[in-house]
């Protein structure tokens, strides 16, 4: 079996982009992160699965992975044999900000697709304005340009630092398509599942 030969530089590493194969949860049988969503690819998966730090909860029925001698079932979802208490913060990032506007233009309150919006700054960062939770809002491409680098527009909410509840909030009624069926129990209470 073949297992990236990356250095180990933790127990999950989460990256936009990437595959995501498998559901990790805590041991307290909730996933590790909601807000991103704690999945990691099938091979870190079957790393962590022989260094002990996780058991299968479930398998794909289709997908297994070949050794040399053996073979192996890819694992769905795993739970950690360890609780981890993980910082509860929601990172600053373009998305983050869209979701908690509620993809929503602070200036005209009209809702967008995200490749619509904008990331406007209140005070202009040619003022001193720093690009932060506090001082961007999202905002369509025309009210960002009409606004510039001027103050003469209020946002409709004044931008804050959202908390995780305040994203989950938000992200409620957002539906979620898992990989896997067995996802579906665990992600229920905090999104709306579908394809499950």
């Amino acid at each position: 079996m073949v297992i990236g030969r990356q250095g180990y530089h933790g127990l999950f590493r989460y990256r936009r982009g990437t595959m995501s194969d498998t559901l990790v949860l805590n041991s307290t049988y909730e996933p590790m992160s909601v807000i991103p969503l704690s999945v990691i690819g099938w091979q870190r998966a079957m790393k962590l699965l022989f260094l002990e730090r996780v058991k299968v909860l479930a398998h794909y029925d289709d997908w297994v992975v070949h050794s040399q001698r053996l073979a192996f079932p890819v694992p769905a979802l795993v739970i950690t044999t360890e609780y981890f208490n993980f910082k509860k913060s929601i990172r600053y990032s373009k998305h983050n900000v869209y979701l908690r506007d509620l993809y929503q233009c602070q200036y005209c309150g009209d809702t967008f697709d995200p490749a619509e919006l904008t990331i406007d700054h209140v005070k202009p960062r040619s003022l001193g304005g720093k690009t932060n939770w506090e001082n961007v809002v999202a905002a369509c491409k025309d009210c960002n340009s009409e606004k510039a680098d001027k103050t003469h527009m209020t946002p409709l909410r004044e931008p804050y630092k959202p908390d995780p509840h305040q994203m989950m909030f938000a992200m409620r009624d957002k539906p979620m398509t898992v990989r896997h069926p067995s996802w579906a129990e665990y992600l229920e209470p905090y999104r709306k599942i579908v394809n499950a």
